[in-house]
């Protein structure tokens, strides 16, 4: 099956001619002209690559990239930005709000679909509607479905089960109590007290899943939480992925 590309992208010629070269390189290609339909289409489609300009009427390309990092539905998604600006450092900026790459317009056509292969083999564990599998463990976003070595967990609260898709949509990066909390709640962490219960979440799915605290969801001090599976845990030679749960 081909992969799915999203352009976001407002001038309508430039927008078909991308499309064009991209859909006889085998790609799947679908368009949107402002960010904000761009960013309910990345939710509905889940497009395995956006190519995201900047210039958008209604939602700069800076806030639409923010928004998919943000949301968990769309945060593993790998966004490349391809703008005409040569403003200086721009490319710092768009990698700062989450982007995976940039390129300056007018792209050369080898070198673009060189960045989108190498994007697409980086975002290799996703899979086709929002689905992702992590060793043993796979789940599905829109069943909200949970299955560990062969066996269903239908238990998990909305929150548990957004909480350890967020973690495996970065595994083995560690995230964060405030960024969970942020994409969790939808709001930023009123107080450090309230942050407590991102742990108490995680003490429950590590309860209803039948994990220590040192096997595949474990805490990182200073860090937050680390999602891994335990085979390649014993591989790896990082400490802190060894560290004491939180």
């Amino acid at each position: 099956m081909a992969f799915k590309i999203l352009l976001i992208e407002d001038d309508e010629a430039f927008r078909k001619t991308l499309a064009k070269t991209l859909g006889m390189n085998g790609y799947e290609v679908i368009g949107a002209a402002a960010g904000k339909p761009g960013v309910e289409q990345a939710r509905r489609e889940q497009p395995d690559l956006v190519i995201l300009d900047l210039a958008l009427p209604g939602m700069h390309g800076l806030e639409v990239c923010q928004k998919l990092k943000e949301d968990v539905v769309t945060a593993g998604i790998p966004i490349l930005i391809l703008t005409g600006s040569d403003q200086d450092g721009l490319d710092i900026v768009c990698l700062d709000f989450g982007a995976d790459d940039y390129m300056a317009k007018p792209p050369k056509t080898e070198r673009l679909l060189a960045h989108c292969r190498v994007l697409l083999r980086r975002s290799g564990r996703r899979s086709e509607g929002g689905k992702l599998t992590l060793g043993s463990l796979e789940l599905d976003y829109r069943r909200k479905s949970v299955i560990l070595d062969g066996k269903d967990y239908p238990h998990l609260t909305p929150r548990e089960f957004g909480i350890l898709y967020e973690l495996a949509l970065h595994s083995p990066m560690p995230q964060d109590r405030e960024s969970l909390y942020l994409k969790l709640w939808g709001m930023t962490p009123p107080s450090k007290i309230s942050l407590r219960t991102i742990d108490v979440h995680v003490r429950r799915i590590r309860l209803k899943l039948g994990w220590r605290s040192d096997s595949w969801l474990t805490g990182i001090h200073g860090r937050g939480y680390s999602l891994v599976p335990p085979a390649a845990r014993s591989r790896s030679s990082s400490g802190g992925l060894k560290s004491p749960g939180l």
